[in-house]
Formats: structure tokens, sequence, C-alpha cells
């Protein structure tokens, strides 16, 4: 029993540190600039003296500064993963479509849907990176999930296309 404690305890001690280790550094810089709102805020209402209320700006500011640079870092390193799997999907295209030319009967047939998938992957990871182009730093967030959700899926397919 005393076994069974101690692995629900570690267990649950691990999936805690998972979960807090899952947020990111933008979303944490972001809460930041959030609370450095609140406190300028907060200075105003309580009548804090300008001096004050100055320094309380100027965190915000700098709180600011250091959201956009991590959030400009964010979008790069995502830009890069993406850029990466078009690579990966340009050379199996390269090497299905040399296959192609002496592949007969159901190999071509293979290739040749492989082929037509490759394709579609690689117009869904090009429109990827135009979204990414276009996001705000509001919708960040949720539009980094559903990008590396999608990432993810175009892996599998494009991974999957290895066994011909």
């Amino acid at each position: 029993m005393k076994k069974m404690t101690y692995a629900a305890t570690m267990l649950a001690i691990m999936l805690g540190t998972f979960q807090f280790s899952c947020e990111s550094k933008t979303e944490n810089k972001a809460e930041d600039v959030a609370e450095a709102k609140q406190e300028v805020v907060n200075a105003q209402v309580e009548g804090e003296t300008k001096e004050e209320v100055m320094n309380k700006q100027a965190d915000l500011d700098s709180a600011r500064k250091d959201f956009k640079k991590t959030w400009d870092a964010d979008r790069d390193d995502m830009r890069k993963e993406l850029n990466a799997e078009i690579e990966d999907i340009d050379e199996k295209t390269a090497k299905y479509e040399r296959d192609l030319k002496t592949a007969t009967g159901a190999a071509k047939t293979k290739l040749t849907a492989g082929l037509s998938t490759l394709k579609k992957e690689r117009a869904t990871m090009t429109g990827l990176l135009k979204e990414i182009d276009q996001v705000t730093a509001a919708s960040w967030t949720k539009t980094k999930q559903a990008i590396e959700t999608v990432k993810d899926g175009v892996d599998d397919r494009v991974d999957a296309l290895d066994a011909y």
C-alpha cells in the first residue's frame, strides 16, 4: 500500500511539473505585461506620485519589450521548424519522382499516390508559414497550438509514406 501511495504521489508531482513546464516563455512574458499594466493602473487609482507612476510605466514598457523579443524568437523558431519540414517534403518528393521514372505496376501506383499526398502536405505547410506572418501577439498562443497540431499530423502522414 505504501508503494502505491508513493507511486501515486510521484506521478502527481511529475504531472504537475510537466503541466507547469508546458507554459511557454511567451505566455509567461504576456502575463508579466498584464501584471505590469495592472500595477500602472493601480498606481494611478491609488494616487501614487507622478514619479512612482512613471516608474511603473517604465516597468510596463520593459515588460512589453521583453514580450516582443520572446514572441519574435518563438515565431522564428516555429518558422524554422516549418521550413525544415518543407525541406523534408521536398527531398521525399524528389526521391519519389526519381523512383517513379522506373517504377511499374503497384509500386508506380503507390508512388503516384505518395506524390499527391506530399504535394498536398507541402501546400499545408506553406499555408502555415503564411499564417505565422499574419498572427498577432494576442492570438499567438492559440495559433501556435493549432499550427503544432497540423504540423504533427503532416509529420505523421509524411513519415508514413516511407514504407512504399
